[in-house]
């Protein structure tokens, strides 16, 4: 008899077979194929584009510019006015500029040539039926408006743009690591309890059995011997839900990781022990800081928010804007005579505007812009809060679940011991059935718990990686 009782006990000890997957392959392959990670390298790379057109943009431009057009003007012929006579006009100009945008300044300096050609038809056309305008060469200056420079908000607004893109592309890779250590414990803790319920099924049979032979030679009551009974019932029922929960389990893991890889039998590598955090609760939280895309996120808004602040208030009141440009010109109705001798031009413009009455719109604009800027940085403390709270929780998290896996391995290495000695005094008739049950159940309890402490702590491992991405 004690022989089929050392059987129930390795039966204890016998895994699933198949092809083991750690978790570190796991997130490697959910890395490499999920929709999130795809989506967010999309993402990056769209904002690195973005920014490398803005770089360019900022270079010098050469542009050829060719503009035909044509028209026609039909009006009362006995009227002496030139603007009223019958005449069709068609024109063309071409111009070849080269600009560059004045960083320190916020306006545009160019060089440009450029030639326009008009032609006259019709009777009220005088004795210049053509005039050809060149322009050789000149140079100028253009600024909308004088004490506000955009390029330097630009720098600053696509500059944070391109940093939260970054942190966000590496953000959505440790949440997918963190997605993918949560399916991977589901299924591993779904491994786990079929196995025990497999050890369970193949010791209820066991004991049925034994209890049968016992029957025979009447060792054993009937009520025991329908308790044994009920036990394998009980065992195989559970097996069965145990079976369709990892299946669940497997097929929620291969679904995030769009792949096959893990073929129904294999194993999950489940990692023991725990990774030290080599950092202080504040460099945890100035790491965090540091890598949160949402804190950058709205830095870029408030800086965008300044940006708009800056401009209407510069806005608010007298507005002044400058367009200059010195140059070579000659009119003619000839190509070669517009060409020859040219002459020395000097063009200013200054734009002066004075808001006399607006019914507080500018005043208001103000105070709009500032509304919104306090917005944000109001918001921008709110994202700060919520991520010192979850950087704590995560922490304190972190440290309730080390101690509760020392615990629950305890646990397990003393729940083993008792079942042992326990199913050894069952076969030599020192206890009944029942204190064997509750033995058993007591193991499979502590091995439960222990699988839950340890997706708990994994979890929240790869959450507070996620958190301050320090490897």
């Amino acid at each position: 008899m004690r022989k089929w009782i050392f059987a129930i006990v390795l039966l204890c000890c016998l895994p699933l077979t198949g092809r083991a997957q750690s978790l570190d392959e796991v997130i490697r392959l959910a890395q490499d194929s999920t929709i999130m990670a795809f989506q967010s390298r999309y993402q990056f790379e769209y904002n690195s584009l973005r920014y490398a057109r803005f770089e360019a943009l900022r270079k010098p431009q050469l542009e050829f510019r060719f503009s035909p057009a044509y028209q026609r003007i039909i009006a009362d012929p006995d009227r002496p006015y030139v603007y009223l006579r019958n005449f069709d006009r068609f024109s063309s100009s071409a111009k070849l500029r080269l600009s560059q945008k004045l960083l320190g300044l916020g306006g545009d300096a160019f060089v440009e040539s450029q030639a326009l050609w008009s032609e006259y038809f019709g009777r009220d056309v005088n004795n210049r039926p053509r005039d050809i305008v060149a322009v050789p060469f000149s140079v100028g200056y253009q600024q909308s408006l004088i004490g506000y420079n955009p390029y330097r908000w630009e720098k600053i607004v696509e500059g944070k743009r391109l940093e939260t893109a970054r942190k966000e592309l590496n953000y959505q890779l440790y949440r997918i690591a963190e997605e993918a250590t949560v399916r991977f414990f589901r299924l591993a803790c779904a491994q786990g309890k079929l196995d025990m319920c497999l050890r369970n099924k193949e010791t209820a049979d066991t004991l049925y059995a034994i209890a049968r032979e016992k029957a025979g030679i009447a060792m054993i009551t009937l009520a025991e011997l329908r308790s044994l009974e009920l036990q394998r019932l009980n065992a195989a029922n559970a097996l069965l839900s145990a079976r369709g929960e990892e299946q669940l389990a497997r097929e929620s893991l291969l679904s995030y990781l769009r792949t096959d890889a893990i073929p129904s039998g294999a194993r999950l590598t489940v990692p023991t022990g725990i990774k030290p955090v080599p950092l202080s609760d504040d460099d945890v939280l100035e790491l965090a800081r540091s890598n949160s895309p949402a804190l950058q996120q709205k830095q870029m808004e408030i800086s965008e928010a300044l940006q708009q602040q800056h401009k209407v208030r510069r806005e608010h009141g007298v507005k002044v804007g400058v367009d200059l440009s010195v140059g070579i010109q000659q009119i003619s109705n000839t190509f070669p005579g517009a060409y020859r001798n040219p002459q020395f031009f000097m063009l200013g413009g200054v734009t002066l505007s004075v808001p006399l009455m607006d019914h507080g719109a500018a005043r208001k604009g103000v105070a709009a812009a500032s509304a919104w800027k306090a917005r944000e940085e109001q918001a921008l403390r709110e994202e700060e809060r919520a991520l010192a709270e979850d950087v704590t929780t995560t922490l304190d998290k972190l440290r309730s679940h080390e101690q509760l896996l020392t615990h629950t391995a305890e646990a397990v290495a003393l729940a083993d011991e008792v079942f042992s000695l326990t199913a050894e005094n069952y076969a030599n008739g020192l206890c009944d059935i029942n204190t064997y049950s509750l033995a058993q159940n007591r193991r499979d309890n502590a091995y439960n718990q222990h699988l839950a402490a340890l997706a708990g702590y994994w979890t929240t491992y790869y959450h507070l990686l996620t958190l301050t991405q320090y490897e």
